[in-house]
């Protein structure tokens, strides 16, 4: 029974393993023709697309399928050589053998049966392990047998997902101008330029690297693409160029495999480690070592066949078929315990992958999360350090418009000082005025003595004039009587001389007059001109005072106006300080309190610049404290002075306003005044004018009556001389009437004579009095004429006077103009000067009217000032409520600095509890990078090792192509030695062919032994090579999925992947070299490309079925490339 069970046992086993590749292949076979243009499929069973093209393709020979992928890892968008069979994006597109494609994911056809030689695929000793455990565990309660199963099969499809984590990130990778990036993994350098180029089609990525390990200087076949030194620039392909940064390490492709396969740990994102499949084959080896049970039952099948004579025979047949048995079922049992061995083994082995697994996701979930913490507290950190950077700007800020509020008020200190200044100047010039009108006023009383003095020296002339008029007629009537009586000539010449003499003396004064006239005339100008420009410069002066007054008003508005802006700037600017400051405290408390846990140099730098943080945070919450407090009392004392600048200033402007009123009162009186005098002063001018022209007619009237005075005295003379003469002629002829008698004749001749002198001198007389009488018309009909041009110009003057309003100055202008021409005029009437006094009276009632008016407009001015005082004291309560409130503010500032220091010290005590958590995780942490920086190391080590294996390799490689190449020679030199050999032994003579025979024999066995030599060392080369290939196999999964090399330490030998084939994607061939190292790139003169094809037209090129590409054939092809 037992030995049928084993018999059928042993045929199920064989037979699993043989119908296991041929049901495979026929699968394919049969899924292979059924595909549709539209259905969803699976290239290579891990490349998931849409079928677009069916059919025969120009490019090679047989069916194709073209495929549009879900990612950009194809080869092309639907056109190959120029021909296009479908359009898609730009490597989206892909053509494959029909046989290539599935409708699942990893059942691809034609690929699950794979050699022995690629990674994945089972052992038969595993294959017949896993199909035989079924039976042996239906007694045992261990793990079931479906892990190994699924650690063989999740084996093969995580080194495929392996293989597509390059394509998915490349896909996935986003390059731009001056990132820092990796070109073939070695490669460090910056991006310059992204694009299509020239020298080959597709997407092209030129870096500028940081060594000089480049091709060319940015231009490739006289195209430049960018600029950088020589030997520093390469173009590579884009999906050949990675970023340097924190990818992450989980493919896409892991995560489903992950959620398919939830009932085992072997779906994890990393590859299974080979220890399991290595533990199971050396179960299955050890199963396989022990005695077969069908070769033990022929055995002993022969043995007692040999012995059945007899009942002796039969029963030690029994016996020893009992034995045999015993002995069977002992060594069932023993491998029944071998077999739970195994499967414990194999659980004990699955359940430790599985905590390391998760031990290794929780290492890096934690790695994550530090990293994110690490992440936000540099983000904390840049976002406290823009604060404090705002922060102090705004106290820059505020510091600049401190300074600016002490410029400006240096500025009106200064503008004050100058107005003081201005103000003495004008108060100065104001005195040298007022001396100036005084001495005017002294000159015009002078000259109002002068007149009166000559007023009266006219009337005292005009009594004269009169008193002579008299005589005149009286020696008029003499002269009659006397002018029969006596008369000579020779008394006329005297008269006459002496007419003539008065006339020059009266020429000589009335010149001497006319001098002093203009004299005074130009000094009483000059005067009004000074009085005039004084008055207007008063008047200026007053007017800048008063605008003055008002700029220092507003200005003091102003100040105000910007001290109240400063002050709710500050305490604006301190709320929102102390809010952000609570904020930044409370965002620090919620950002500690979220977990610690980050490498230790960051938290150490973290916490170092937390700490400087909050050193500077509380140095700048002090400084602004300190600054504020200053600032208050600083303003505070700016306030007091300003308060008592104000005080002093508005004392200041009462002074000046009293001064001003004196001053304008005084100057208004002295205005009038000096009005009043200079109206005296032209009234007397014109008095004196008129009286001098007047004086200067009386005095050639005068001069005239004098020499007529004269002329009549001496005829007085003449007359009583002749009276004398007569009386004593008429005495004497008397006497001689009473002596001689007969003289009456000669009396009657002297009477007639002496009256012939007398009418002659009457007859004179008369005529000088109607010449003085027509000149006297004509200087009275010339001062009608001048004194109707007088009151036409006061006509003019009172126009003028009307139209302007500075009648001071129009009124010195006319009287300048009517000075000036009444200079050469004669003197006017009494009459006329009183109804020019009348006028000038008019005139000074007008100005005394406008006088009133600005007294009126000065009180009005002196109401503004007292409501600019009210204005002044309520600006000073309010900045005393001000001060109030700042005294309030700093109090609240007090109260807030303490609330924030103690909110400080808690903080602190706080950060010192999150400090000792944070000391425990980076001790863990430490613990843990120590032993990640150990195995980096190994790491490292292994690599350079490995990298001096390779360029070993490289060399044992040419090497063994020499070799190659001599075997080849060798070969050929014995294939020509055997024709030789079989040709010269029809031609060759016995006795030399022998010896030439065993000759040549010797040179075929010699040749042979290094043939055999040379394979051997082919052979050990290759396998070195293998081995080197396999390493670094190792060290690049290793480095794709995040594990150390370290791992597989106690994992035994895991399955080889084939290393990825050489390719250049600009001459588009295998195994030639790669794309960084193509000539193409070199640096080389700007000459136009030659083609890479240098072969003949006739030969057929070597051309690959599965990759779709030229190079190579199909024979020679590894089936996991895809063109």
């Amino acid at each position: 029974m037992i030995s049928t069970c084993f018999h059928a046992a042993g045929s199920k086993v064989a037979a699993a393993d043989k119908s296991t590749p041929g049901g495979g292949a026929a699968g394919t076979q049969d899924g292979g023709e059924n595909f549709q243009v539209g259905e969803r499929v699976w290239v290579n069973g891990n490349k998931p697309g849409v079928v677009q093209f069916l059919g025969e393709a120009q490019f090679a020979p047989g069916q194709w399928a073209g495929i549009v992928l879900d990612e950009p890892i194809g080869k092309n968008d639907g056109s190959v050589a120029g021909v296009r069979y479908f359009q898609c994006e730009a490597l989206k597109g892909i053509f494959t053998r029909p046989s290539k494609l599935s409708y699942t994911e990893g059942e691809a056809n034609g690929t699950q049966t794979a050699p022995p030689s690629r990674a994945g695929s089972p052992t038969p000793s595993t294959a017949s392990l896993a199909s035989h455990t079924p039976s042996v565990k239906k007694v045992s309660t261990a793990t079931p047998a479906t892990p190994a199963s699924n650690l063989a099969r999740t084996n093969s499809e995580s080194i495929s997902n392996l293989s597509d984590t390059s394509s998915v990130k490349k896909g996935e990778r986003e390059l731009k101008n001056g990132d820092r990036v990796l070109v073939g993994g070695t490669k460090a350098g910056v991006v310059r330029f992204l694009g299509e180029t020239d020298f080959a089609k597709g997407e092209w990525c030129g870096v500028e690297l940081d060594e000089p390990l480049g091709k060319n200087d940015g231009a490739v076949a006289g195209t430049r693409y960018f600029q950088c030194q020589a030997k520093y620039g390469l173009f590579a392909p884009v999906h050949k160029v990675t970023r340097i940064g924190f990818p992450s390490t989980t493919p896409a492709k892991a995560k489903t495999t992950a959620r398919k396969l939830v009932a085992t740990p072997s779906g994890l994102k990393r590859s299974p480690s080979a220890s399991s499949i290595s533990s199971m084959s050396s179960v299955a080896s050890s199963v396989s070592a022990k005695p077969s049970r069908t070769g033990l039952l022929t055995e002993t099948s022969s043995r007692y066949s040999r012995k059945i004579s007899g009942t002796t025979a039969v029963q030690e047949v029994l016996k020893e078929k009992q034995q045999h048995i015993e002995q069977l079922m002992a060594e069932r049992d023993m491998e029944r315990a071998e077999v739970a061995k195994a499967t414990t083994h194999v659980g004990e082995v699955e359940q430790e992958l599985t905590l390391l697994r998760e031990d290794q996701e929780q290492m890096e979930a934690k790695m994550d999360q530090l990293r994110t913490l690490v992440e936000a507290a540099d983000k904390e950190k840049v976002e406290l350090l823009n604060q404090l950077e705002e922060e102090k700007r705004k106290v820059e800020d505020l510091q600049f418009r401190v300074e600016e509020a002490c410029i400006t008020k240096g500025d009106l200190e200064t503008q004050t000082k100058l107005e003081h200044a201005h103000i003495k100047e004008l108060e100065q010039s104001l005195l040298f005025e007022k001396t100036k009108a005084e001495k005017l006023q002294r000159e015009l009383e002078d000259t109002r003595v002068a007149t009166v003095s000559e007023k009266s020296r006219i009337m005292e002339l005009e009594r004269d004039l009169v008193l002579r008029t008299r005589e005149v007629a009286d020696l008029r009537l003499r002269l009659e009587v006397q002018q029969s009586s006596e008369g000579s000539d020779s008394t006329t010449s005297p008269l006459l001389e002496e007419v003539s003499s008065l006339r020059a003396q009266l020429a000589s004064q009335e010149d001497q007059q006319q001098v002093e006239l203009a004299r005074l005339k130009e000094t009483l100008a000059a005067a009004e001109k000074a009085h005039s420009e004084a008055v207007s410069q008063f008047q200026v002066s007053s007017t800048k005072i008063s605008t003055d007054n008002e700029q220092l008003k507003l200005r003091l508005s102003q100040n105000e106006k910007e001290n109240a802006d400063v002050i709710e700037l500050w305490r604006s600017k301190l709320e929102s300080a102390i809010a952000s400051h609570q904020q930044a405290m409370e965002e620090l408390k919620v950002s500690f309190s979220k977990g610690a846990g980050s490498q230790t140099t960051e938290l150490v730098e973290t916490k170092s610049a937390l700490e400087r943080l909050k050193v500077e945070h509380k140095q700048a919450l002090e400084e602004v404290g300190a600054r504020c407090e200053a600032e208050a009392a600083a303003r505070a004392r700016e306030t007091g002075e300003l308060n008592k600048q104000l005080l002093v200033v508005l004392e200041e402007k009462e002074c000046l306003e009293e001064s001003l009123r004196s001053s304008v009162e005084s100057a208004e009186e002295q205005h009038l005044v000096e009005m009043e005098d200079v109206l005296g002063k032209l009234h007397t001018a014109e008095l004196k004018v008129n009286e001098l022209e007047e004086a200067k007619e009386v005095q050639e009237q005068v001069a005239a009556m004098e020499a007529l005075q004269s002329q009549a005295g001496q005829g007085n003379q003449a007359l009583q001389n002749l009276r004398t003469q007569l009386e004593e002629a008429q005495s004497q002829t008397r006497s001689q009437g009473n002596r001689v008698g007969p003289y009456p004749c000669h009396t009657t001749i002297v009477h007639d004579h002496i009256q012939f002198l007398i009418c002659e001198f009457s007859r004179k007389i008369s005529v000088k009095h109607t010449w003085l009488e027509r000149r006297l018309k004509a200087g009275e009909e010339r001062l009608d004429q001048l004194a109707n041009e007088k009151a036409k110009l006061q006509s003019d003057i009172s126009d003028m006077m009307k139209s302007s309003g500075d009648s001071s100055a129009q009124l010195t202008k006319m009287n300048q103009d009517i000075t000036q021409k009444e200079r050469y005029t004669a003197s006017g009437d009494l009459d006329s000067l009183k109804q020019q006094n009348s006028k000038y009276k008019e005139e000074l009632n007008l100005s005394k009217e406008q006088l009133s008016s600005e007294n009126q407009k000065i009180s009005g001015l002196c109401q503004e000032i007292d409501e600019l005082k009210q204005a002044a004291s309520v600006k000073s309560q309010s900045l005393v409520v001000l001060q109030e409130e700042n005294n309030k503010l700093t109090r609240e500032l007090g109260s807030s600095k303490k609330e924030t220091s103690g909110q400080e010290t808690t903080m602190k005590k706080q950060l010192d509890e999150e400090k000792a958590s944070l000391q425990k995780s980076i001790h863990k942490s430490s613990a843990l990078i120590s032993e990640k920086d150990q195995e980096l190391e190994t790491l490292m080590s292994e690599l350079s090792v490995l990298r001096g294996e390779s360029a070993t390799a490289k060399t044992l490689k040419f090497t063994v192509q020499l070799l190659e190449k001599d075997k080849a020679r060798l070969q050929e030199h014995v294939q020509s030695l055997e024709t030789s050999l079989s040709g010269g032994q029809d031609t060759v003579t016995s006795s030399s062919g022998d010896a030439a025979l065993d000759q040549l024999r010797e040179n075929k066995e010699t040749a042979e032994s290094q043939i055999e030599f040379l394979n051997s060392v082919i052979v050990d080369l290759q396998k070195k090579n293998e081995e080197l290939k396999g390493k670094l196999e190792k060290m690049a999964e290793a480095a794709l999925n995040g594990n150390n090399a370290s791992d597989g330490f106690n994992k035994g030998p895991s399955k080889k992947k084939v290393p990825p084939r050489l390719f250049c994607d600009i001459c588009d061939c295998f195994d030639l070299h790669d794309t960084e190292e193509c000539p193409t790139q070199m640096q080389m003169p700007d000459s136009p490309p030659h083609t890479t094809y240098h072969g003949s037209k006739d030969e057929e090129r070597a051309y690959c079925d599965i990759c779709e590409a030229f190079g190579h054939w199909t024979d020679s092809c590894n089936d996991d490339q895809t063109f």
